[in-house]
């Protein structure tokens, strides 16, 4: 069975702006009774926010366990969806798909400095490697995320209120474990 999780990141947030945003987000999640405004746990050093009242209500079937709560995720972080999928990113100019070599390399430099620039086979264009999207939702690059853990499939219109919560663009990343 495993567990399973869904991650909305903020692919905007600069890293000195992650902490602040994070806190407008959970913010926002108290006001609306979606979490309790009291840490329930941290896990790896994130703190853990329990379901709050009108939980039910962003997911998009009432969960009968409920959920292990959100986490929220800052500084650098490679957010991974499904394991063993066979997406790659692809160009944010012309959604060609980059071969294998050399992303994940790029990856890799991206987590440990913060750069990492991938050339495009289709257009030739050369973009930031968190501006690439990926097959699958596989990954998203980016220093604030928040984490859902064994809860029902959030809701459309709720993940779109984080865009507009945060005023930047985001993406999901779901998988299990």
């Amino acid at each position: 069975m495993g567990d399973h999780f869904q991650t909305i990141v903020d692919i905007d947030a600069a890293p000195g702006q992650a902490q602040e945003l994070g806190a407008r987000v959970v913010a926002w999640l108290v006001a609306e009774g979606v979490v309790c405004a009291e840490q329930r746990y941290e896990m790896l050093g994130r703190p853990v926010y329990s379901p709050g009242p009108r939980w039910d209500e962003v997911a998009q079937w009432p969960a009968r366990d409920g959920c292990d709560g959100l986490a929220v995720v800052t500084g650098r972080t490679v957010f991974w969806g499904s394991l063993g999928c066979d997406g790659a990113p692809l160009c944010p100019g012309c959604a060609a798909p980059a071969p294998t070599a050399p992303w994940p390399q790029a990856v890799d430099d991206w987590y440990r400095t913060g750069v990492a620039v991938l050339r495009c086979p289709g257009c030739g264009d050369a973009q930031a490697l968190p501006e690439w999207g990926w097959q699958e939702d596989r990954f998203a690059l980016a220093h604030l995320g928040f984490e859902v853990w064994n809860a029902a499939r959030l809701r459309p219109e709720f993940v779109a209120g984080f865009a507009r919560v945060l005023g930047h663009r985001i993406r999901t990343v779901a998988g299990r474990l």
